[in-house]
């Protein structure tokens, strides 16, 4: 993480930096009047400063490699259906966030600045492989649009509150257009990941009740390193990238089998015993708590 931190650091990053704050800073004063207010002039210029970081973390953190119009072509989707979570996906999330809530308080228009935020972030994927820098990936337009969303629902929110201490009276149709918007933003972020999550889960149950129903731990004991390998190595390719965690005794086996999309954890136990073989479906803290005898 430090080391992916460090980057941002260069004296090259510093300089675009400067120019950055510069370059808000005139635009804010060339504008200051058509803006009004002095609390509207600071969240311009945060919206430009904002701006300003996610095109230096996007087209200017690293030197131009050269040109790859053919990389246009290339969206490699195996990230995004297997849904792992890592620092760039986390900060990729957590860039859209800020320059698309200023958007929203400064428009009041939650949707304008949603919409905003996504079609500049289909932009940049679309920039990066012509100026050689980066990789159009589309893991990163569903970071950045997450992104987008949280920063939306935010300022959507934070409007609602701010209107409502000031007018001193409830908006019937505005709280229901928020509630609608946060429950759409709200299934895009942990409605799909549950939803792939529970269909790993309920296929790998499924495939291992065919495979190993009647068995037992004497089975296990006799088969697991022998000829059921090829079956584990099968269901691991079978049901997509997981992690296998497990133990065995002399009166019971456990593995089980976890699937983490996005923020959505999901896992099947499988245990053998002396009277037969069963699975528990769990989720959660349960799935990567430490297996006990």
């Amino acid at each position: 993480m430090s080391n992916y931190l460090s980057s941002f650091l260069t004296p090259r990053m510093l300089f675009f930096a400067g120019v950055v704050l510069v370059v808000a800073a005139g635009l804010t004063w060339i504008v200051r009047d058509r803006i009004g207010r002095h609390r509207h002039q600071m969240t311009f210029f945060a919206l430009l400063v904002s701006v300003g970081a996610v095109l230096l973390v996007t087209l200017l953190r690293e030197p131009p490699q050269g040109a790859c119009p053919g990389c246009l072509g290339e969206w490699p989707v195996a990230k995004v259906i297997a849904g792992t979570v890592g620092t760039e996906v986390a900060l990729n999330v957590g860039l859209f966030v800020p320059p698309v809530l200023l958007g929203t308080l400064l428009w009041r228009a939650p949707w304008r600045a949603l919409v905003v935020g996504m079609l500049g972030s289909a932009s940049i994927e679309l920039v990066q492989p012509l100026l050689g820098v980066g990789a159009n990936d589309a893991m990163d337009l569903v970071a950045n649009t997450a992104g987008a969303v949280i920063g939306a629902s935010a300022g959507a929110v934070a409007l609602l509150v701010a209107d409502l201490i000031r007018n001193r009276r409830f908006e019937l149709v505005r709280t229901l257009q928020v509630v609608a918007s946060l429950a759409l933003a709200s299934g895009l972020l942990f409605g799909y990941p549950a939803w792939a999550a529970g269909n790993k889960q309920s296929a790998g149950a499924a495939q291992l009740e065919q495979w190993f129903a009647g068995t037992k731990l004497a089975d296990y004991q006799q088969d697991r390193d022998g000829s059921w390998g090829p079956k584990i190595v099968g269901f691991a390719k079978t049901n997509g990238p997981m992690t296998v965690a497990g133990y065995r005794t002399k009166t019971v086996a456990r593995e089980r089998f976890s699937w983490n999309v996005y923020f959505a954890e999901r896992c099947v136990v499988a245990e053998w015993s002396k009277k037969g073989f069963s699975t528990v479906l769990q989720s959660g803290a349960a799935c990567t708590a430490t297996l006990q005898p």
